[in-house]
């Protein structure tokens, strides 16, 4: 989808993941692509398993997160990082793009990362110029709390004469949620709840909401996503961007100044995606995959500054950052803890005192300008296609092989 939406044309060869949902999903709309479905059965030797110029993986991360046991590789799913490095290993990709949590870092001491790395920069001899970053995706144009590892190596023959560094893109600033999100059907109240059963949800929305308005935040005008799906001990709530989106909550959060839980359109928007694929399971299948992907606007920002280097996009072909011209649109809404910073330094500010229907009136006018610029931001065509391009998702092979 990034490299879509980015115009470079690509040949999808294979995919490969265990959860049989995911791989309806993908076959309803890439029929011909090959898929495998065990990551660690499959042998990358063969002549079966299609050469790549360009691998992306994203190996299991409940071994390495805080919201896992933190085993690392003692983990049968930790081990599916040696099925990646495997297939990178025999099959030579000119570019691959790795990604996980960004407590692997610390994971086991660090010794978890450190033969990480020590497998990827040896391979072959050292037939990789491999680098790291953590990548934040509220940092990149979608307001969404979800900093994880990138690990990007390209073939040191594919690299220009003049190569130094790799280029990561920049951090750009934060933007307000609000242009991403729905109007709500009718206007929510204090006593606009979940359903009393069952309790967690219930309880967990009407216990932030409480104590939002004890502490004067007005959580019907201001928008605060709340985590309701989570035990008390681990609820949590952000205001004006969404906390990290994962797989254990397909349903989405509760948006305070809805009323209600994200729709799985807001959801795919606030992983940089939009609506372009024909959706074969159901919302809250779907919402599990969206929780478990990699951030789009991550990916084309990454594709935008390394592909070149990579040398798998023409030298002449320019890629645009939609992520940073939507950071630099006067008209998107910046976020609401930088409005109070700069309104302080202000004494006269008559804006402020705008009431919540005139802040929704001015959203809605934003985010119907979005849509209608969005869908004719891209003129440029690539009248080639050599470039091939496989992955392996975010649960290949979760579970140990059978």
């Amino acid at each position: 989808m990034a490299l879509k939406r980015l115009n470079v044309d690509f040949e999808h060869v294979f995919s490969c993941d265990n959860d049989p949902h995911v791989k309806k999903q993908i076959l309803a709309n890439y029929p011909q692509v090959q898929f495998f479905d065990d990551l660690m059965a499959r042998d990358n030797g063969s002549a079966e398993v299609p050469c790549a110029d360009l691998y992306v993986a994203g190996f299991p991360c409940q071994p390495f997160s805080g919201a896992g046991k933190g085993r690392g590789l003692e983990d049968a799913r930790g081990t599916v990082f040696f099925g990646c490095a495997d297939y990178i290993q025999k099959k030579q990709p000119r570019m691959y793009i790795l990604e996980n949590v960004k407590r692997i870092l610390s994971n086991d001491k660090g010794r978890t990362w450190e033969l990480i790395m020590n497998t990827l920069i040896t391979m072959n001899r050292g037939a990789y110029h491999v680098d790291w970053k953590v990548l934040d995706t509220q940092e990149h144009g979608v307001p969404q709390s979800r900093p994880r590892v990138y690990i990007v190596g390209v073939l040191k023959t594919a690299l220009p004469k003049d190569f130094q560094s790799f280029p990561w893109p920049e951090k750009l600033p934060l933007i307000s949620i609000e242009p991403l999100l729905e109007e709500a059907e009718r206007k929510p109240t204090m006593n606009t709840l979940p359903p009393s059963y069952p309790t967690t949800p219930y309880k967990g929305v009407k216990e932030v909401m409480d104590a939002l308005h004890k502490a004067k935040q007005n959580p019907l005008c201001r928008t605060f996503l709340i985590d309701i799906d989570a035990s008390p001990k681990f609820r949590s709530y952000m205001e004006d961007r969404v906390m990290c989106m994962t797989k254990s909550r397909p349903s989405g959060f509760w948006i305070s100044s809805r009323g209600r839980r994200m729709t799985v359109d807001e959801m795919l928007r606030l992983q940089g995606m939009e609506r372009c694929f024909e959706q074969v399971v159901s919302d809250k299948v779907l919402g599990a995959q969206i929780g478990n992907a990699m951030s789009q606007n991550i990916l084309e920002r990454l594709f935008i500054h390394l592909l070149p280097v990579a040398g798998l996009v023409p030298k002449s072909m320019v890629l645009q950052d939609r992520w940073l011209q939507r950071t630099s649109d006067p008209t998107w809404p910046r976020r609401v803890n930088e409005v109070k910073k700069v309104a302080l330094k202000v004494k006269e500010a008559p804006k402020r005192q705008a009431s919540c229907a005139s802040r929704a009136a001015g959203s809605k006018k934003r985010r119907a300008a979005w849509a209608v610029s969005g869908d004719n931001m891209w003129s440029l065509r690539l009248g080639i296609s050599w470039n091939t391009v496989a992955g392996d998702a975010s649960e290949a092979a979760a579970k140990p092989s059978q």
